[in-house]
């Protein structure tokens, strides 16, 4: 049950992610981000737009009871990869969790890691079979994918949650070693702007926490402090610090903010200052000239209080909402200009 709670509150948080994800260096180009269709929040699609907010667009079109979060741009700028969970994907009340790629025009939709048929995610509180995927992320040299891949507990198995990796094309799937771990589950893999380390989140038991590892999954390292209960990491496009949210499923009653932090766990610095539970950061990622941070916030500017897209300066300073919607926006994503 903890892992699928853990699970549900990456799809609707948005929380990635955020990364939010490694944000590849270069020239800013478009935010990428996840938009409910319906007030119900049954239906979501990914979408693209100008840092400024102009020029919207929506780049995939899902069915009923389908939701398509966390994209995550290529390192060319030219292609989007994405979670897509469908409530009914392995028959009614049977959840599929999967990983899709799309350029970035809307064309050329392509599963990339998927279960097969009748198999999925979950079906009801228990395992289906197959694996819950999410939270993808282009490695820097665009030629893997890292991904969130929990197993929920069913007769055949107490569940795990781990973190996978695959070619771009969805060949060769493996798994991350947990060495010396027991009963943890990691999500939101970040790659560094070097390739060579991974920046994730860990859950054990009630705590949750900031890791940086190596990237074939040895030498995991904590960064932050339990009580701050951080998650979705994002590399700065220098490698030189770490953007997170804190408050993963704490109390109500406190704000999530964002934090940056070195990746050696020193250099802790506060960038929002939200108090009382009303206003919640989520998942955040930095602009590719390391200036800018985009990020989901709630509420936003419409009545309903649904998160909006919003930029601020890598200091915290300056912020302003970008979407300026009346239904959901988060998950956001600041790509490179191709």
């Amino acid at each position: 049950m903890r892992a699928l709670s853990v699970l549900t509150t990456l799809v609707v948080v948005a929380t990635a992610a955020g990364a939010a994800r490694a944000t590849a260096p270069g020239r800013n180009g478009r935010l990428a981000f996840r938009r409910y269709l319906d007030q119900a929040h049954t239906i979501s699609a990914v979408f693209v737009s100008n840092p400024d907010g102009s020029a919207v667009r929506q780049i995939t079109h899902p069915g009923a009871g389908i939701v398509d979060v966390k994209p995550d741009w290529s390192p060319n700028g030219k292609q989007l990869v994405f979670q897509r969970t469908n409530v009914n994907g392995c028959g009614p009340g049977c959840e599929t969790d999967e990983i899709d790629r799309v350029d970035a025009d809307g064309s050329g939709l392509t599963r990339l890691a998927f279960d097969k048929p009748g198999t999925g995610c979950a079906r009801g509180s228990n395992g289906a079979g197959g694996v819950c995927r999410g939270l993808p992320a282009w490695s820097p040299n665009g030629k893997r994918i890292a991904f969130s891949c929990q197993t929920l507990p069913s007769p055949a198995g107490p569940g795990s949650g781990r973190l996978c990796v695959m070619n771009a094309d969805g060949s060769h799937v493996r798994q991350l070693p947990q060495p010396g771990v027991t009963g943890a589950i990691d999500g939101g893999p970040q790659w560094s702007p070097d390739g060579r380390r991974i920046a994730f989140e860990r859950i054990l038991g009630d705590n949750d926490a900031v890791y940086v590892m190596k990237a074939d999954g040895s030498g995991a390292r904590r960064l932050t402090a339990w009580p701050l209960r951080g998650f979705q990491p994002d590399w700065s496009p220098d490698g030189r610090r770490l953007v997170f949210t804190s408050n993963r499923d704490g109390p109500p009653g406190v704000s999530a903010n964002l934090y940056t932090i070195r990746p050696d766990g020193t250099g802790l610095r506060r960038l929002t200052r939200a108090k009382g539970g009303s206003v919640q950061y989520l998942s955040a990622t930095w602009s590719p000239d390391g200036k800018w941070i985009t990020f989901g916030r709630t509420p936003g500017v419409g009545p309903s209080g649904n998160a909006d897209i919003y930029v601020m300066r890598a200091d915290g300073t300056h912020v302003r909402d970008v979407t300026r919607s009346a239904i959901w926006d988060s998950g956001v994503d600041w790509g490179p200009r191709p």
